[in-house]
């Protein structure tokens, strides 16, 4: 991926990341994703599903929140893989209702078309998600 694309990722996740509670709202998903971004939600997560479109990804991120609570997000690292991009993300907080504590780090893989996201795959499992994306 180049240096751009890059940035322009790192950019995206400061942004997202800023605000506390974490949201996604209409005005940052048009700036930095793709019209017909695609996320696909890892495997083991409960009742996993692909959502195409920005209005779709928005949704599912906003179910996320309603579940989570008051989450916090942390970029751990961005590992340039050719094409694409593996972030790690930690991920914390209260569940909803105040009584289970969380913390893990996800990992996603990214893929950019003209300088947004789009293409992000939700891996529960850092390793698996470096390993397919030849990261080493």
């Amino acid at each position: 991926m180049g240096a751009g694309d890059l940035e322009i990722l790192r950019r995206m996740w400061a942004e997202m990341l800023s605000s506390t509670p974490v949201e996604m709202d209409d005005a940052a998903a048009e700036r930095w994703w793709h019209p017909e971004i695609e996320y696909v939600e890892d495997p083991k997560w409960p009742g996993s599903t692909t959502y195409r479109g920005r209005e779709a990804v928005i949704r599912a991120w906003h179910g996320y929140l309603e579940v989570f609570g008051s989450v916090e997000m942390k970029v751990e690292g961005l590992r340039d893989a050719g094409d694409e991009v593996v972030a790690l993300v930690r991920l914390s907080g209260i569940s909803k209702g105040g009584d289970v504590p969380f913390e893990h780090l996800w990992a996603y893989v990214c893929r950019m078309r003209e300088g947004q996201l789009a293409y992000q795959r939700a891996y529960w499992d850092p390793a698996e998600a470096l390993e397919d994306a030849g990261v080493s």
